[in-house]
């Protein structure tokens, strides 16, 4: 559970430095279950306009959940061989 809310707190993190709308669309998402066609009719656009932008928002996060991954300092559950 641990390893869990470290998780989260760095996703949490990672969100934050996305643009804003990006950051949006993602919680809309995963946060409340919204659907490709819900999220269309949200931002007044087209299906193919929210994968597209969903895949960027995505890629966006991985890497920024890479940078933070790279700044933390090993902790001691990595040093157990």
């Amino acid at each position: 559970w641990l390893l869990q809310a470290e998780r989260h707190a760095q996703v949490r993190q990672a969100l934050e430095q996305l643009p804003p709308r990006e950051a949006e669309i993602l919680l809309w998402k995963y946060a409340e279950g919204a659907t490709a066609p819900e999220l269309a009719r949200r931002l007044n656009t087209t299906v193919a306009a929210v994968e597209s932008r969903l895949h960027r928002a995505r890629a966006r996060l991985r890497e920024e959940l890479l940078r933070l991954d790279a700044q933390e300092p090993l902790s001691s559950s990595h040093m157990l061989s």
